[in-house]
């Protein structure tokens, strides 16, 4: 709209200088060239009435209280003309940014908008004073009521009056800051609020002129909440007092004033995303999300927006909305799923246990990056815990084959293989994690739960069996070999212990019908692994380390005597 405003410029700038002759008013004496000029723009209403009226009789009570010399109000039928030959309604308010342009084109310094409102069996006038170079330093005037809006505005003009006081210091406090004199531009400020208590344009200049001179953030501060009081949606005032609250160290203080300037511009998505962010940062997750889902309402196909709301959900742990917001944004823009989108995206599926949707967002990050090492393992584990352990030894494979050194690359294939119930591939994968530089005690851990599975198992066989006891002793040995941790390590020796004193205990009762002189050997060792280990072990289970020492103790000597007799 602003472009189409624009490019009818010269066009309606032609016809207002046809037209400008022609005046329902009496003459007015011309304004001199330094006069100042302010414009009425056409005020708001929901009848497209009640607003044109209010302009159109405070522009006639301006004309009429203000002498053309000292302040030029421009006239309807130049606004009126200029409006016609841009293609816009004579009796609708314009857009602010447009409200902006027609000031210019008419050389306004200034101009008036306002909004009509119902109030009781009459109306209420709302009105502002805009500076035209800014029209975001605003005066705002109290408002006014009547019977009618044509009639309310009659008190308009002594407020208009008593507002533009100040825009001579306004003026002086701007030029002086112009030059670098900024004492000089602050006592114009300070002057004309002297003049005008209520004034907001030259606390403008003031606070301008604050932040050049690098003032403490605690005064620049209280100079925009000077503002705020009296203006509490100033959008200069609230982004000040945003910054300069920050600076002091109040970033709850800093934050309200962020989502008061988002709440007075919620399309403004760069805004947004500048409050979330600050937010999230002070750990105000829950009022981030508030913001973000709002700002995200407004701004539907933002993605820089959709971004935040998925990574303040995220954050939030609430995995629904936020694997769903993920794939919306994936639908958005498909550059943002990068791998540790697809990582982030498993896990927040996996952590709503929904691991069949992990398993598919694992598997969608290796057909786009099939290079990527990290997101088949990924995939892998997403697999394993969906119950697909094959599925899983082949992926976490495909890891191995891109980096032979992934991290916990041949341990989660040991962790599979388990879950298989195939020992000795699990033992298999568990050496070659070792030798790739996994983790010593994780490695052995797990070897060490393996083991220690295997050994309740045969402990509980009735009768039990040598083979049993064999079968837990390897995994235990490997943990052995492989743990640093003192407390593990101890563990690990103690089930050897114990599972060794199972096997002399069973080889020797088989020796009076087996006669055999391995046996009795075997036996003999296992005694011996049963006393070493035990010894090592036994702050495992004191007392039981007790017992097996003393029945060792007392094993040993039928043994000795048994590979005596039978190994001569």
């Amino acid at each position: 709209m602003k472009a189409r405003f624009h490019a009818r410029l010269v066009s309606a700038l032609a016809a207002v200088a046809v037209t400008s002759t022609v005046s329902a008013q009496p003459p007015r004496t011309p304004p001199g060239p330094n006069t100042p000029r302010s414009l009425v723009q056409v005020f708001a209403s929901a009848d497209a009435v009640a607003g044109p009226e209010a302009s159109d009789a405070l522009r006639d009570r301006m004309i009429r209280a203000f002498p053309s010399r000292l302040l030029w109000i421009i006239d309807r039928k130049d606004v009126v003309s200029f409006l016609e030959s841009s293609g816009y309604p004579i009796n609708e308010q314009l857009p602010p940014s447009d409200e902006s342009a027609l000031a210019k084109a008419l050389r306004a310094d200034d101009y008036i908008r306002g909004r009509v409102v119902p109030d009781g069996a009459g109306v209420k006038v709302e009105a502002t004073i805009v500076l035209t170079r800014d029209n975001t330093l605003t005066q705002p005037l109290p408002a006014v009521t009547g019977p009618r809006a044509d009639r309310a505005v009659a008190g308009l003009v002594d407020l208009i009056r008593e507002a533009r006081k100040q825009l001579v210091n306004e003026k002086a406090c701007m030029a002086a800051a112009r030059d670098n004199k900024f004492d000089e531009a602050v006592k114009a400020a300070d002057e004309g609020i002297a003049a005008y208590p209520q004034a907001t344009l030259v606390r403008y200049c003031k606070m301008n002129v604050l932040a050049r001179r690098e003032a403490p953030a605690a005064e620049q501060l209280e100079m925009a909440k000077e503002i705020l009081a009296i203006d509490p949606t100033s959008k200069a005032a609230l982004a000040v007092a945003a910054d300069q609250a920050k600076a002091a160290g109040l970033a709850d203080e800093a934050n309200q004033y962020l989502i008061r300037l988002l709440a007075t511009n919620p399309q403004d998505a760069q805004l947004a995303s500048r409050v979330i962010d600050a937010l999230a940062a002070s750990g105000k997750l829950d009022l981030a999300k508030e913001v973000v889902v709002k700002a995200v309402a407004d701004n539907p196909v933002d993605v820089a927006l959709v971004e935040l709301q998925f990574k303040v959900l995220a954050a939030l742990k609430e995995y629904g909305p936020a694997t769903r917001t993920g794939e919306e944004l994936i639908q958005l823009d498909s550059t943002l799923a990068d791998a540790a989108f697809y990582t982030r995206l498993a896990a927040l599926y996996a952590a709503d246990s929904q691991m069949t949707k992990a398993s598919d967002a694992a598997r969608r990050g290796t057909a786009r990056y099939p290079g990527d090492a990290d997101l088949w393992q990924l995939y892998a584990q997403t697999l394993k815990r969906e119950g697909k352990a094959l599925e899983s030894i082949a992926a976490a494979r495909k890891a191995l084959e891109i980096n032979p050194k992934i991290p916990n690359g041949w341990t989660q294939i040991a962790v599979s293989y388990n879950d298989l119930g195939q020992t000795a591939d699990a033992l298999a994968a568990l050496r070659e994690a070792r030798t790739a530089g996994d983790d010593a005690n994780q490695i052995g851990g797990f070897a060490l739960s393996i083991g220690n599975k295997l050994y309740r198992a045969a402990a509980a066989e009735n009768p039990k069996q040598i083979a049993s006891m064999d079968a837990a002793l390897v995994p235990l040995q490997f943990a052995d070999s492989t743990l640093t941790d003192a407390n593990l390590k101890g563990n690990a020796a103690f089930l050897i212990g114990v599972s060794s004193f199972y096997k002399a205990q069973l080889l020797a009762a088989g020796l009076p019908t087996s006669k055999s002189c391995d046996e009795a050997k075997a036996a003999q060792a296992a005694t011996n692994d049963a006393m070493e280990y035990t010894r090592r072990g036994g702050r495992t289970s004191p007392d039981a380390a007790a017992q097996i020492l003393g029945a060792v103790n007392q094993l040993t000597p039928y043994l000795d005597r048994q590979v005596a007799t039978l190994c001569k």
